[in-house]
């Protein structure tokens, strides 16, 4: 199983979402951002390296976390579509996010591979269904999913994905719980799509 998580723009959850993703599937989490924190247990791909490393593109289930540019696709990235089964682009509610994830859309989806958009970080059922219903009428009907603010990925970040494995209903965590078992559902619904492969 593979899966990338891509976008344009930063700062929309990609990473944050691409780690809880791979850790929920039991997969490794692949980057090419420049910036990695050493305790995430993210694998970085050099910057310098022009092509995907031949044991990422094994039959290994990876999450790939890769940013994109505008207007063109990097050989590292084209790899990264090519081999997913499923494409997943994270966006917020602002209207510079929005645009970005039809760039993105349009940039990816001459692979033909299956495209879900995660609407991230919002608080506002407003918001989220303003920019779920202005991304459908400028790309159609994609699935589009929603996960809402929540100190969840803040908590990974500090305690690890081992503890994220392990959330449970005591020392006021219910509501994390709550939240795990929500994202579950959203990429419950990615791996429906395409990313068993």
């Amino acid at each position: 199983m593979k899966i990338l998580v891509t976008a344009v723009k930063g700062g929309v959850g990609k990473t944050g979402i691409a780690l809880n993703l791979a850790t929920y599937i039991g997969a490794q989490c692949v980057t090419n951002d420049l910036v990695v924190n050493d305790n995430s247990g993210i694998i970085q791909i050099e910057p310098k390296t022009k092509s995907m490393p031949i044991k990422f593109c094994a039959q290994v289930p990876v999450v790939f976390d890769f940013g994109a540019s505008y207007n063109s696709i990097d050989p590292k990235l084209a790899r990264a579509v090519k081999l997913s089964g499923a494409i997943v682009v994270p966006t917020l509610t602002d209207a510079r996010s929005l645009q970005a994830t039809i760039d993105t859309v349009n940039l990816v989806k001459v692979a033909g591979k299956p495209i879900a958009i995660i609407i991230n970080n919002f608080t506002s059922d407003t918001k989220f269904k303003y920019a779920k219903d202005y991304l459908i009428n400028a790309l159609g009907q994609l699935p589009i999913f929603g996960i809402r603010t929540t100190t969840l990925f803040e908590r990974i970040a500090k305690d690890g994905s081992e503890w994220f494995s392990k959330i449970h209903q005591v020392n006021g965590e219910y509501q994390l719980n709550k939240t795990r078992i929500a994202h579950e559902q959203v990429y419950d619904a990615i791996i429906a799509l395409g990313g068993k492969k």
